[in-house]
């Protein structure tokens, strides 16, 4: 199956899913039954290796590189033959957005008095990439089973904001290695917050209190600055903000976030993360009604 095939497919059942008012009728975003080759411990550790969070507030935290751990009897990635670069084959860790993710999840429910969704994964890069097709994202088939666990979660919780709220933010956290004291903006100039632009105009996204006006005002140093400027090649924002982001009919408006190593360190994440919470939380305020924040 093609990228292109494999993303429409998932839309496409996800629409069938909005029409039917139910996820339930499909399938999607719940966990294979036990079988003869899944037994209820395998399902246990496939569990582990992706953090899943049920949230009550229009907002999906997604970490998809941060992990550490293995998948039992698969070997590292090799990507013979696979193209390289932002898009293509590559194993490195971002090292600290796992934790970075878990706080951020604390922090924006003390915030709020709610929670948020989340997904994250808890699988190093080597065996499983998140953040890409499924081409590229593993080699072995034992590790679709933990790709899956990740990508049904996203694409039920997605579903499950725009079936009650209609719209949503789904922050994607990342780290990198180009400069240390930035943080890079990711979508894709502008198209995974399209329904966001459509809501408020291009400010939303541009303008001194769009979510990167707002966590620049905690005193970040982040690109693009000035913020209609063109994202960084390399950070514009990778699979997870294309499939779920709102230029899709199933989607949140989709920001990828790129820190640099001084956000994610052991002694600054807690920090960080509260920073995010605050910056998130004034940001609902502008872009979200009353209505759309309330539980279902």
């Amino acid at each position: 199956m093609t990228d292109q095939n494999h993303l429409n497919r998932i839309f496409c059942v996800a629409f069938s899913a909005v029409c039917l008012g139910t996820l339930a009728d499909v399938g999607i975003g719940q966990s294979p039954e036990p079988n003869a080759q899944q037994s209820p411990s395998v399902e246990k550790k496939v569990e582990e290796r992706v953090i899943v969070h049920e949230g009550e507030l229009p907002i999906l935290i997604s970490a998809p590189h941060g992990g550490t751990l293995s998948i039992e009897g698969v070997q590292p990635r090799e990507g013979k033959g696979m193209e390289t670069g932002p898009k293509g084959f590559f194993t490195g860790r971002d090292g600290g957005t796992q934790e970075l993710a878990e706080e951020v999840v604390v922090a924006i429910g003390k915030k709020f008095g709610k929670k948020p969704y989340a997904v994250i994964s808890a699988t190093h890069r080597r065996f499983l990439d998140p953040n890409r097709p499924p081409s590229i994202a593993y080699e072995d088939e034992d590790a679709k089973p933990v790709y899956d666990r990740y990508h049904q979660a996203m694409l039920r919780f997605a579903t499950q904001i725009m079936n009650e709220r209609k719209h949503g933010l789904l922050i994607d956290i990342h780290g990198q290695g180009t400069s240390r004291e930035t943080v890079f903006r990711g979508t894709n100039n502008g198209k995974t917050v399209e329904r966001l632009k459509q809501r408020f105009g291009e400010q939303a996204l541009v303008g001194e209190q769009s979510l990167f006006g707002l966590l620049k005002k905690q005193g970040w140093k982040v690109y693009p600055d000035p913020f209609d400027g063109r994202e960084k090649a390399g950070f514009t924002g990778g699979y997870i903000v294309q499939t779920y982001g709102s230029h899709n009919a199933i989607g949140l408006d989709a920001v990828q976030l790129e820190f640099g190593a001084e956000y994610r360190t052991t002694g600054v994440r807690k920090k960080i993360a509260a920073q995010i919470a605050d910056a998130v939380f004034e940001y609902s305020q502008l872009y979200h009604t009353p209505e759309t924040l309330a539980s279902p």
